[in-house]
């Protein structure tokens, strides 16, 4: 803000202006009437001296006899017939002049003489009384009046001059009584609107003191409205930060609004896999039919349900809310139940009808010759034992889902459970020409794990292994304390593989690649998700690496100190 557009300036300006105009008004006044005043005196004076010096002449009747006496007068000229009787020939000859030359008929006036001086002239016209033209001449040097006016002109100069300071002085007190709390009224509203609430200091009870009194209250209420809604909106955006669905907002042609960090992903998403245009569509469709709209978009393997709703304000169509919820999760798991029951009645027709068609036979002695009723003995007691496993893997998951399984966590030597791993598959690895490695390092592998937990995942790990593997094929275990920390099991074999895009289900429940459908080489479905459930309820964790066609290796982190 510039100093001229101050109100201080103002009201400075203000006041300087009224006391000045005063001023020049009284002085002007002042010395007009000291002026005429005295210029009043003096021509009355003149006039007295005229009427005396009339009076003598008019009593003699003559002028001769009075023209020494009357020579005695200072100031005065006697005119008769044209010559000067008495007085400054020089002077009569100016002021005979001005007559002369002077238009008015008035026997007063002022005029400057060839030095210069002001004069005051009395005119008084004789000639009545005698024979010749005869008049007196009375004037007066006005120099001494015009010092006089002068030395009063500076004096009410120099007292206009003492008030305009006084008045500067008391104006300028006045004004920053006024104005100081009207500026601190103004910063402290500079600092509201930067968000600093201070409040000020009532100095007085008049109506600035009542404006700061309001200032503070209204201040205050600010402040208390500004720290709700910015807990309103921090509450807000800590709720939609933390919801998982995104939420976006668009207005009426589609531009981004608001979201939050989930819906802006998931609009990033549309952009990427050009999906923009038609979701653009969706919501303008909706803002114009204003109506509420579900729709599902597929991105890759991904599946989105967006619930949109138009938005009103003041009866004014102003954008679209979105929900967007990833349903991936609800569709792959149904699409897996759906295939679940499939492969279960699949898994459970082929027996049961294996089962059902030997014992008829052997019922009905169809099969007499002792090796075939032994074989078909066998087969049954493999297709019972097939059930058997698919059941209890079902009632394995159920208790799981349920927290009844027990865990019996104690810190224990690992390598135990190798020696008896090698026993139990020794049979199936020679059969099937597969070699078995162990690359474990010298001495104890102690942390704390349940051993009838762990050997069953290591009995599901190398099942798997052996059913994916092929004759002359390696499976490798190894177990390695590889810090204070962890101890990391790996189990690598150098089988078929899995492809890429099955890697991330590889321990989903009921999920299986399609690839494995055949007799002898598939499961349920279940088992690596029971492995992956075992591994995380004794806090560690299990990944996979492998490379189709060369391999799969399963990674085990194992933590070494006990938790509850």
């Amino acid at each position: 803000m510039s100093f001229f557009s101050s109100v201080v300036t103002k009201l400075w300006f203000t006041i300087l202006m009224i006391v000045t105009t005063v001023l020049i008004i009284l002085s002007i006044v002042l010395s007009l009437f000291f002026r005429n005043y005295s210029l009043d005196i003096t021509e009355r004076q003149l006039e007295k001296e005229v009427s005396r010096v009339e009076n003598v002449i008019l009593s003699n009747h003559s002028l001769t006899s009075q023209e020494t006496y009357l020579a005695a007068e200072e100031n005065l000229i006697i005119y008769s017939n044209g010559q000067v009787i008495t007085g400054d020939q020089s002077t009569a000859e100016n002021i005979y002049e001005e007559i002369i030359n002077s238009d008015s008929a008035e026997n007063t006036f002022i005029f400057r003489d060839e030095d210069n001086h002001e004069l005051m002239v009395k005119v008084s016209d004789l000639s009545r009384y005698f024979n010749e033209d005869t008049a007196i001449i009375m004037f007066s040097d006005l120099d001494a009046l015009n010092q006089s006016f002068f030395t009063v002109l500076m004096i009410i100069l120099i007292s206009a001059i003492t008030l305009f300071l006084i008045t500067t002085f008391f104006a300028f007190f006045l004004i920053s009584r006024i104005t100081k709390p009207l500026i601190a009224l103004k910063n402290s509203a500079f600092s509201t609107a930067t968000g600093e609430y201070n409040n000020l200091k009532v100095t007085s009870r008049d109506e600035i003191g009542e404006l700061t009194l309001a200032f503070n209250k209204m201040n205050d209420n600010i402040k208390s409205t500004i720290s709700e809604l910015t807990h309103e909106k921090n509450l807000r955006e800590n709720v939609f930060s933390s919801l998982t669905n995104g939420i976006l907002y668009l207005n009426t042609n589609a531009e981004l609004i608001y979201s939050n960090q989930a819906g802006l992903n998931y609009y990033s998403l549309f952009e990427e896999n050009e999906q923009n245009g038609y979701f653009s569509s969706l919501i303008k469709v909706v803002a114009r039919d204003n109506r509420p709209h579900l729709e599902r978009l597929d991105i890759d393997d991904m599946h989105l349900q967006l619930a949109m709703s138009p938005v009103e304000s003041n009866e004014e169509q102003s954008g679209v809310t979105v929900l967007i919820w990833d349903i991936t999760d609800e569709i792959n798991t149904e699409k897996m139940r759906s295939e679940f029951i499939s492969n279960v009645s699949h898994e459970l027709k082929t027996p049961m009808v294996m089962l059902s068609g030997y014992s008829e036979a052997l019922l009905d002695d169809i099969v007499t010759d002792p090796e075939e009723v032994k074989e078909m003995v066998s087969i049954i007691k493999d297709e019972s034992d097939r059930m058997n496993k698919l059941v209890n893997e079902l009632l394995v998951i159920a208790r799981m889902d349920s927290d009844e399984v027990l865990y019996d966590i104690v810190d224990q030597d690992f390598k135990p459970l190798l020696d008896k791993l090698r026993h139990r598959f020794d049979y199936e690895l020679k059969e099937k020409e597969t070699k078995l490695l162990f690359d474990v390092e010298d001495g104890p592998i102690i942390f704390p794990h349940d051993a009838d937990k762990m050997n069953q995942v290591l009995t599901n790990l190398l099942d798997n292994a052996i059913r994916y593997t092929k004759a002359n094929d390696t499976i490798t275990i190894s177990a390695k304390q590889n810090s204070e920390n962890h101890v990391t099991i790996k189990l690598s074999d150098t089988g078929t593989g899995i492809k890429r895009e099955n890697m991330k289900h590889i321990f989903d429940r009921f999920y299986k690649v399609d690839e494995a459908r055949t007799r002898g080489k598939h499961g349920t479905g279940l088992g690596l998700y029971i492995v992956k459930n075992i591994i995380e309820k004794h806090g560690g964790e299990i990944s996979v690496e492998s490379d189709f066609g060369k391999g799969t290796t399963f990674i085990i982190t194992m933590p070494r100190t006990r938790r509850d």
